[in-house]
């Protein structure tokens, strides 16, 4: 039996950076390709010992052992099969290749690796890592732009079949099988556990709780994250996700869990699984300091002449388009250096969770909250898929948090700007 290990390096906690799907389904072909590449020592010990190209034996328990660990992955099974089919027929016709030179040649002239001590060892090695790199990268596989984005790769296979024992053909057999890759229902922290990674949704722009500077990611749900996946026994790794895509990325199985000081929504709700609250808060106004008293009630910013400013996607434009239907309401795109359009008089004032404007009010002098009070009750959570044996482990483990004050460290931590 193959045993699944973790395969990715843990980022530093100093320096946490996004993961980049197209930088992961090259992790993926670059394994493929080093497979084929390890047929040459292959071939070169077959032809030292006499020995058939074909091992029905072995290339059957590879078969079987890919079936078990696509399935604790959550990848279809048959389209992985498929994969590997193709991949030991090509394995079959590089070593067949080189044994069909040496043969008129008479000799190999290479040092002979053994076969059952060193070289099948590493090929077992490679197609564990492999299986644990497409399970991350499955949403990319199932995109209906995939040979097109991604063909270029095929350049990376048929250069793994050294000497032209491989084709154009037989590369763009491999993107196409890549292509053919789902997803299967499985349980969601067996598989978390079986991929050694959480992948961990983060939008990076919304402090305190998740910031991307230069791309370097910091806040207090970045850091929470990363706890998280060490208390589950994995790696994190942070996927970019946006406020307008958020749910869809959700669909599409981007990442495993949802960190980015999120709130529950009823429609977010009707979708997802979320954990405990960590979060409570309200939507408020922050202003040019000097100007509170002109925008503290609703019924004062919801008027014609009010410049308001929203971020696209999130619950701050879903209530203004909901609650401030007459003010002039302009969205800008970057959350990140939004607050600079009221600081520089090109909007009046922005509705946002109150979190967020006690930090930019600290970062930002000349920036003021208009009103202690909030405009509504809600909660910040993780947003989970609906698998009760997860959401149980993850509310476990907040629990713990919050109670030992971790959390409450975090945020003020990241508010304090340290």
């Amino acid at each position: 039996m193959i045993v699944l290990t973790l395969a990715f390096g843990l980022p530093a906690a100093a320096d946490v950076r996004f993961s980049e799907p197209a930088d992961e389904v090259r992790d993926v072909v670059d394994l493929i390709a080093e497979r084929l590449e390890l047929m040459q020592p292959v071939a070169a010990w077959k032809y030292a010992n006499a020995v058939a190209v074909m091992d029905a034996a072995r290339e059957e328990k590879v078969l079987d052992e890919t079936l078990r660990q696509a399935q604790h992955l959550g990848i279809d099974p048959q389209a992985a099969r498929e994969l590997f089919v193709l991949q030991i027929g090509l394995a079959r016709k590089i070593q067949q290749h080189y044994l069909d030179e040496w043969n008129a040649k008479g000799a190999s002239g290479q040092s002979v690796r053994d076969l059952d001590s060193d070289l099948r060892p590493a090929l077992d090695r490679i197609g564990v890592r492999m299986l644990q790199g497409i399970s991350m990268s499955l949403p990319e596989f199932e995109r209906t732009d995939f040979a097109a984005r991604y063909g270029p790769l095929t350049a990376r296979i048929r250069t793994a079949g050294v000497k032209d024992a491989l084709t154009d053909g037989d590369a763009r057999a491999v993107i196409d099988a890549l292509g053919k890759l789902r997803r299967t229902s499985v349980d969601a922290l067996a598989r978390i556990q079986a991929s050694g990674v959480l992948r961990i949704g983060t939008t990076g722009d919304y402090a305190p709780f998740s910031t991307d500077a230069g791309g370097s990611l910091s806040g207090a749900d970045v850091e929470s994250g990363i706890e998280l996946a060490k208390s589950l026994g994995v790696q994190p790794r942070f996927v970019r996700t946006r406020w307008p895509t958020l749910m869809q990325d959700y669909r599409a199985g981007r990442f495993d869990v949802a960190m980015s000081g999120i709130s529950v929504t009823p429609e977010r709700v009707a979708e997802a699984a979320f954990s405990s609250s960590y979060h409570h808060g309200g939507k408020t106004p922050i202003v040019r300091c000097g100007t509170q008293a002109s925008f503290d009630t609703l019924a004062e910013i919801d008027r014609p002449t009010v410049r308001l400013v929203v971020n696209p996607g999130g619950t701050n434009e879903r209530f203004a388009r909901e609650r401030l239907t007459h003010a002039q309401l302009v969205v800008h795109p970057d959350n990140r250096n939004i607050f600079d359009e009221v600081l520089a008089g090109r909007a009046d004032v922005m509705v946002t969770d109150d979190v967020e404007v006690e930090l930019q009010t600290r970062r930002r002098p000349g920036l003021c909250r208009a009103t202690a009070a909030t405009f509504t009750v809600s909660d910040k959570a993780i947003l989970l898929p609906r698998d009760e044996r997860f959401v149980a482990a993850v509310n476990a483990w907040l629990a713990g948090q919050i109670d030992s004050g971790s959390i409450a460290r975090r945020m003020t931590t990241a508010l304090a700007g340290r």
